[in-house]
């Protein structure tokens, strides 16, 4: 959902056609840098009063129609922390933090659904209003997010684990946030539940999950993995020469990095359909903020869900690495006339996050699943390690005890004589193997503390 130049089409054109579309199918100021800490101003935060994705995730969609039923845990056991793409209409080069209707629907159509998993915070942030290469207005953009992000951990974290979400510029201010504030740092990374990037040509070592980027947070590649990252640039057909995704040597590019070589890295390309246990993509929209906010921000409509419409396959070509994505059997008639004109021709860039909407939603579910079955591991281990510890000093103190006990013993022996002297002698002789016992019930105690330990990780 991004503007034009790299971004594949204008805002403008994206709302004419889907209104016209959708009225067819129904007759048939910037400020001087970024906020401190303390000034965040959220779009969606837990317990605000307006926040946007805390609204109705009420779904109709199958065939026939039905209820998809989807619904949100009472106390979601991780947090997500989205960051939108370029929408700003603002003229200058840098968005200031006004809640303006264009950042209201993405925000709803992409991290919404999401609360069916977490407890959503998204900031508003200085975001570049025409972006492509970096420029100093990239940085902009960045520190704005990653201010942020520390009043984020600082105030609101309280250590739980966090799922990354963002889009385009999104994706590519949180892929930098992954690399400088998270990848380095074992503590962060631990709470790392996945980072879910699509559209900002994040990069690693050719044809392998790991490298490029970031030295420990690698790509996604089984079902229900967690701390690592789920990123892709959807095509429906082959990318051209030089496209402005999925291809690191062309296109958008705002990284505080050099763009690397092509023959070396490529583009992550993990399918959702793949990662969520399922062969098809199922695209979710929400109706009533389709072209911006409902009348008053009241909702009247139910999400359009569209279960299995989509094909997906990750693919190369030459340099290029992408989602090859198509209708799946007969195209749904809404789907088949909006996404093409959102798209730009093949590029779908710009509706790539909601056709895969339902299954990015499920990847962060089974993430979460994963995650708080290891914490619980974890925790368990912990507490044995624990036991252990408290053993060990105990096995120590008796071990020190028998040991003054056996030398009291040789050391009376030594003085006495005859019948005293024996049984002195066994005495010590008793006592010396009571302690050597304790000195095995000490190793072994080690033993199992390192083993622990090394469970733990």
């Amino acid at each position: 959902m991004e503007k034009t130049g790299v971004f594949g089409m204008a805002k403008l054109f994206f709302a004419t056609a889907v209104a016209a579309i959708a009225l067819g199918l129904a007759a048939g100021s910037a400020s001087a840098g970024p906020a401190p800490a303390d000034e965040t101003v959220w779009i969606c935060k837990p317990g605000q009063v307006d926040d946007l994705c805390a609204g109705s995730i009420a779904t109709t969609g199958g065939t026939p129609p039905g209820t998809l039923g989807f619904t949100r845990p009472e106390d979601p056991p991780v947090d997500c922390f989205y960051v939108y793409p370029t929408v700003s209409e603002q003229a200058t080069p840098n968005a200031n933090l006004d809640k303006d209707p264009e950042v209201k629907r993405v925000v709803v159509q992409q991290a919404r659904m999401f609360s069916r998993v977490c407890d959503v915070y998204a900031p508003m942030y200085r975001q570049e209003t025409s972006p492509g290469i970096y420029t100093e207005n990239t940085e902009v953009a960045y520190q704005s997010v990653l201010s942020a992000w520390k009043d984020y951990l600082a105030n609101y974290n309280d250590g739980r684990g966090v799922i990354l979400i963002g889009h385009s510029q999104g994706s590519a201010t949180l892929g930098r946030l992954v690399d400088e504030e998270i990848d380095p740092v074992p503590a962060l990374r631990k709470r790392l539940v996945g980072a879910i990037l699509p559209g900002a040509n994040i990069h690693v070592a050719k044809g392998e999950l790991a490298g490029g980027m970031y030295d420990n947070v690698p790509a996604c590649s089984e079902v229900g993995e967690y701390g690592c990252l789920v990123a892709f640039s959807m095509y429906n057909g082959t990318p051209g020469d030089n496209p402005a995704f999925g291809d690191v040597g062309s296109g958008y590019w705002a990284y505080k990095i050099p763009r690397p070589d092509r023959d070396q890295s490529e583009v992550v390309c993990v399918n959702p359909a793949r990662l969520s246990g399922d062969d098809f993509l199922t695209p979710l929209i929400n109706l009533d903020y389709l072209l911006g906010p409902p009348p008053g921000g009241v909702e009247t409509s139910f999400w359009g869900g569209y279960p299995d419409t989509v094909t997906a396959s990750c693919e190369r070509d030459g340099s290029k690495h992408w989602l090859n994505v198509d209708f799946n059997g007969t195209p749904d008639p809404f789907l088949s006339g909006v996404l093409p004109f959102v798209a730009s021709g093949i590029n779908w860039h710009v509706p790539e996050v909601n056709v895969a909407e339902d299954n990015l939603v499920r990847i962060a579910a089974l993430q979460t699943d994963s995650y708080i079955a290891e914490q619980a591991r974890v925790s368990k281990l912990k507490a044995k390690l624990g036991k252990l510890k408290r053993g060990l000093v105990n096995a120590k103190k008796g071990l020190a005890a028998k040991r003054r006990q056996a030398a009291r013993l040789s050391k009376k022996a030594r003085k006495a004589s005859g019948k005293k002297r024996r049984i002195l002698k066994r005495k010590a002789k008793k006592a010396d193997r009571k302690a050597a016992a304790k000195r095995r019930q000490v190793r072994s105690i080690k033993k199992k503390i390192a083993l622990t330990k090394r469970q733990i990780g």
